[in-house]
């Protein structure tokens, strides 16, 4: 048998095609024609028109998922003695024909590859099935989610559609190993399997550690006249294209409020390239707010100097937890409680459909008024989901091409806390 290849297949595990300097200019040139559209009609109240399609592009990526996929590199690379190969979802069809006598291992990396959509998983699903099918391949689930987007984003589901049943259970059939980022997830696969599902936690927790990213947290003899908070919203879909429609000027509202109360300083992160006319948006709301972009290194770097974070999409919530930085979420999925809920800060993760304002501004005024307790939280849930993931690395060896070890036998993830 020759030896065994790897591939990371991830949401973002590839990196993109840059665009050409006129694909540049073309795009560029829509986004600010609709922007100007966007920021006058708010003007008159009118959300109406906001269409988070006009801002796609080629260049669009989802940096959260860039962020999972750099992290489960991160704890595979003294766990793998050869290259890995990456391929976005839905790119397995572009692997070259199997070899006989190959032992390929597809490493599903992270984020919600469990998507639900009206009751039922992605196609994707089942075209990956039979590609494994086909070449006879191996698969390791690395920190994977269940997604499910809807109004009532604090409830689980609790069973999968019958067909969609049948295919999980013959994907993880296939695995090596199998890791989930929360319990909801962990909750809806055990019954599909024989094999033990690890619960790990998201892999981009770790991030900052990985990465040597330090923390920059507000010294406590500082003056706290003028907070930094971080500020994330969401505007990747159709389903969150709506809430924000809805809620858009309740959440102005209350960060106003919230401004003029604390005196803060917003910092807006942009996870997704259509979320940068939001704070154009907040601004026509009287909100003074910097915007924070760049890669997942520059973000988090960021997020490591608030004196707390206000996010919508989950993986801003989850690279500031990583730097260490007390966070409220704003739930438009059930992945976001699941993920509080593992960090044992489930009263920090507000929904966004069910919009409270009063909640959000006492969560807010508590934990700038007394971080240190989640802070010292978030470190010590840290430490044990580190343990557990690089236990499930250990667990994973024979599969990845080294001899079995322990998990105090992997390097250790630097302690940033």
């Amino acid at each position: 048998m020759t030896a065994p290849t790897f591939i990371l297949y991830g949401a973002e595990a590839k990196p993109r095609t840059p665009l050409s300097k006129m694909e540049q200019l073309r795009t560029a040139a829509r986004r600010k024609l609709h922007g100007y559209r966007d920021v006058t009609h708010f003007r008159h109240g009118d959300l109406s028109h906001l269409d988070y399609r006009n801002y796609l592009g080629p260049d669009v990526i989802n940096l959260g998922d860039v962020a999972i996929s750099q992290s489960v590199t991160a704890f595979l690379t003294h766990a793998v003695d050869r290259p890995l190969h990456y391929l976005n979802w839905g790119e397995l069809d572009a692997l070259p024909p199997h070899e006989p006598g190959t032992q390929e291992t597809i490493v599903f990396a992270g984020s919600g590859y469990f998507s639900l959509r009206n009751g039922r998983l992605a196609p994707r699903i089942a075209h990956d099935l039979h590609v494994l099918e086909q070449r006879g391949a191996h698969a390791i689930f690395f920190g994977i989610g269940l997604n499910f987007p809807n109004v009532n984003d604090s409830q689980a589901p609790t069973t999968l559609h019958p067909e969609d049943a049948q295919r999980v259970t013959q994907l993880l059939d296939r695995a090596d190993g199998i890791s989930v980022r929360d319990a909801d997830t962990q909750a809806a696969l055990s019954p599909l399997t024989n094999r033990p599902v690890h619960l790990i936690g998201d892999p981009a927790l770790h991030f900052c550690a990985l990465h040597a990213i330090s923390q920059n947290p507000r010294p406590p003899s500082m003056p706290k006249e003028r907070p930094v908070i971080g500020l994330n919203l969401f505007f990747h879909g159709p389903d969150v294209t709506i809430l924000l429609q809805r809620n858009l000027d309740a959440y102005a509202t209350a960060l106003k409020t919230l401004q003029q109360e604390t005196g803060c300083q917003f910092h807006y992160f942009v996870h997704f390239e259509t979320e940068r006319v939001l704070p154009k948006l907040l601004a026509v709301r009287g909100l003074s707010v910097k915007v924070v972009a760049g890669d997942t290194a520059t973000l988090a770097q960021g997020y490591g100097k608030l004196d707390l974070h206000i996010g919508g999409m989950l993986h801003s919530c989850i690279l500031a937890t990583s730097a260490g930085t007390p966070c409220i979420g704003l739930a438009y999925d059930i992945k976001h409680q699941g993920f509080f809920d593992l960090m044992g800060l489930a009263e920090n993760c507000l929904s966004a459909a069910e919009f409270s304002p009063a909640l959000l501004l006492e969560r807010a005024h508590k934990l700038l008024a007394d971080p240190q307790p989640v802070r010292k939280q978030i470190a010590q849930r840290r430490t044990a989901l580190e343990t557990a993931t690089r236990a499930f690395v250990a667990s994973c060896q024979a599969a990845l091409g080294r001899p079995s070890a322990s998990s105090a036998d992997l390097p250790a993830v630097p302690n940033t806390a």
